[in-house]
């Protein structure tokens, strides 16, 4: 599967140096490139999750048939869809990764 103007980015660590580089240690952040928005994903490989730019319910889940994703309590509202990646929930992941990419 390929999605057309993905970047893979780091993060400003507000502590930063001027001129020193992107940190990738502790998530990803995927963009689409030209988009305003910033990213439509975030993964967390250590824990081996996602965050999307999705603002579901867990009815609106639930009615789209995903069942491996939950709503974030935390966090800016507009990243409040997570899912824990399995070999099982990695389907649901794309496809609302590919609901949250279409948006941005």
């Amino acid at each position: 599967m390929a999605w057309l103007k993905v970047g893979v980015h780091g993060i400003k660590r507000k502590n930063a140096a001027a001129g020193e580089p992107l940190d990738y240690s502790h998530y990803l952040r995927l963009r689409k490139q030209g988009s305003l928005y910033g990213g439509f994903a975030y993964v967390y490989a250590e824990r081996s999750s996602i965050n999307l730019r999705l603002s579901y319910t867990e009815e609106e889940l639930q009615a789209m048939g995903i069942s491996s994703a939950r709503v974030l309590s935390t966090g800016p509202h507009a990243y409040r869809i997570s899912v824990d990646l399995t070999d099982q929930s990695l389907d649901e992941a794309l496809r609302l990764a590919r609901i949250a990419y279409d948006a941005t």
